[in-house]
């Protein structure tokens, strides 16, 4: 199981968003995703 974290100690730095679209993008690559924010 492979682990990506996106982490930033400043907050508003897009980092949700970044995590939603990694996920869609891997998830239409039919990879298995959970997000956890």
């Amino acid at each position: 199981m492979k682990k990506i974290a996106i982490l930033n100690f400043k907050g508003g730095t897009g980092k949700t968003t970044t995590a939603v679209n990694l996920s869609d993008a891997l998830a239409l690559k039919r990879q298995n995703v959970l997000v956890v924010d």
